[in-house]
Parts: C-alpha cells; structure tokens; sequence
C-alpha cells in the first residue's frame, strides 16, 4: 500500500474515524494517482476503494485502484460504518444529504485539512517532478523573451508562451497568464484585454505551466530599453525584498515573520502601501495552496516545503513590478531556489 495512504490511515485512527471519504479532487489525485471528472475516495484504516463510474473503471485499473461502481449505490460499501468523515471545504449540501439518505446508520463528521496537512510535505516522487517543472517553466520565458517585440498584443505573447512552453514538455498553463504593458503593470490581477505593446514599455508576465499534474507560478519583468528612474527604482527595491526574503528561510521560522522580511524591505523604501497582498504561497498539484507566506499565517516552514516569495509594487497610472520565485526547503533544511531564471 502507498505511503500517502498509510499516513492519511494513522490520522484516521488517531481522530477514531471508520471512514474518510475524499472528495477534493486533488487530494483523490494525490493519494490514489486518479484523474477524472467524478471520482472520490474511501478510505478506512485497512484499505481504500475508488468510488466512480463505468467511465472511468479503465483509468482505475491503469492507476492499480480498486474501484466500486456508484451506480450500485453505497450501502454494501459504507452501510456498516460508524463514523464517516467527509471534506467540509469540498462536499456540497446535495451531496451530504444524499449519502444520508441512503445510509442512515452512518454518523458523518465535518473534517478539514486531513489531507491537505500531508500534501503540505512534498516527497521525493514530487519534488523530482516539481522541479523538471520550474525547468520547463524557465527555459519557456526564457525563450519568450527573445520574442518580445512592440506591437504585439497580450495575446499573442500568451499564445507564443503556450507554444514554447508545450514544445519543451509542458502539458499546459497551470493558470490563464497575468501579461500586463507599461502603466497597465500596476494591475496585479490584470484581465487580459487588446492592449499592444508599444516601444520601450516594460512588460510584466505572470505564467505557470502543468507538468504531470504539478503546477509552476513564476513572475518576471522585461525591460525593451533601460528602464526609467522610476522603474529602476521600484525594480531595485522588489528584487531586494525578493532576496532578502529567500535569503531568510529556515526551518522553524514562522511564514507570518518571513513575510514580513519582504514587507519590511518595501516599507523601508516608502512604498509599503503598495504591496496589497501576501509574500507568497504553497504549490503543487494546486496554484495556490498550504503554506501562506502571509501576516496572519500560525504555520512554521519545515523540510519538504515548496512556496513562493513574491513582493511586489504597484502604483496606479504609473505601473508595478512584481518578482516571483519557487523555492523548496530540503530534508537537509536548505534553501533551493527552483525559478533559476534571470531576475
């Protein structure tokens, strides 16, 4: 049996749970290697079953998953169980009160995190295929950028991305990317429009690609000439929380004292008003997930992390910088930046 498995099972005894059925599709993924459209697993402290339909019992048999076909209801699965538990963040109302219906003896308890809390942790398996990740990811904006030129639109630049980034084994965007011009850089979650590019405006880019499941978030900015006083400055500034940030991680240090790292370096300079959101974020089969490099974050960093640094500045009708970068803390408890690309 997986370890994945195992580790959930313990968490299973020691809350006394007979059951915990998972529903987030990402944390099916992660613990059986299932992908689909309608899957949930069941786990109890013996064993799991993939719940699904005749769709997809051929990709149950690939991933080595024993299966139960939920046309034939769930009474002969789960009827004799006490206590269930059931994602609270993930399973909807409808969803709740139809497992009740049918299985009236079971008792269903709201659990959070129970997954979650493992995937926290990335194991070798991962890591490997993370940072083959990051590779793809640097060489694709690296490749880009040779492309940029005045004139073309925000979409032909996602486009040629996409292109590059499948020529060198990405599966995908891991999120529709952020590709901002000059003043319009300001606009930290810019919806992409028909604006072009004109000579000598800066470009920012906010990209991220899928490889085997796993997920990159990476930002950097393009300069067509030498930048302004303004831009230099604002870019000297971000690039210098980004560093000082990553140059402050170790094991057991609070994610709210590292994001403050970066926030301090800004606020220094003047410009702590701003940088509207948080240092960073967890990644992995999700853009965004646990840990929160933010103000209000209680996690500490642990060996097997992988999470951003990402400051920025943004100055409405004037423009922003932001800089991101992966970073993995290893068993040995050092920093391994993953986004080795130009800054």
């Amino acid at each position: 049996m997986n370890t994945r498995i195992q580790n959930l099972q313990k968490k299973l005894r020691a809350k006394k749970l007979s059951a915990l059925l998972v529903t987030n599709p990402y944390n099916v993924h992660y613990l059986s290697g299932f992908v689909g459209t309608n899957g949930s697993l069941l786990v109890t402290p013996k064993k799991h079953v993939l719940i699904t339909d005749a769709r997809y019992f051929v990709t149950a048999k690939k991933v080595r998953v024993p299966y139960h076909d939920q046309s034939k209801g769930f009474k002969s699965l789960m009827g004799r169980l006490k206590f269930v538990g059931f994602e609270e963040e993930d399973m909807t109302v409808a969803q709740l009160k139809r497992y009740k219906k049918e299985l009236r003896g079971v008792k269903w308890k709201p659990t959070s995190g129970m997954v979650e809390s493992l995937r926290l942790i990335k194991d070798k398996a991962e890591i490997k295929i993370i940072k083959k990740a990051c590779e793809i990811a640097c060489k694709s904006l690296e490749e880009l950028e040779k492309k940029i030129k005045p004139g073309l639109s925000e979409d032909d630049l996602e486009w040629e991305l996409l292109k590059i980034a499948r020529k060198h084994g990405a599966d995908g965007f891991s999120f529709p990317p952020i590709i901002t011009f000059g003043k319009d850089t300001a606009d930290i979650h810019h919806q992409k429009g028909d604006s072009r590019l004109k000579k000598g405006e800066m470009v920012l880019i906010d990209s991220g690609i899928v490889f085997q499941g796993y997920i990159t978030d990476m930002t950097r900015v393009f300069f067509q000439k030498k930048p302004s006083s303004f831009e230099q400055k604002i870019y000297s500034i971000v690039l210098e929380a980004n560093q000082k940030a990553i140059e402050s991680i170790q094991v057991g240090m609070k994610f709210s004292e590292l994001d403050q790292v970066a926030r301090g370096v800004i606020e220094a300079a003047g410009y702590g008003d701003y940088f509207m959101h948080s240092t960073g974020h967890g990644t992995g089969l999700e853009v965004h997930e646990a840990p929160w490099v933010a103000k209000k974050s209680k996690e500490t960093i642990k060996p097997g992390m992988v999470f951003t640094i990402e400051p920025g500045i943004y100055i409405e009708r004037k423009g922003g910088v932001r800089i991101e970068d992966m970073v993995y803390v290893n068993p040995n408890g050092e920093v391994e930046v993953l986004t080795r690309c130009r800054k």
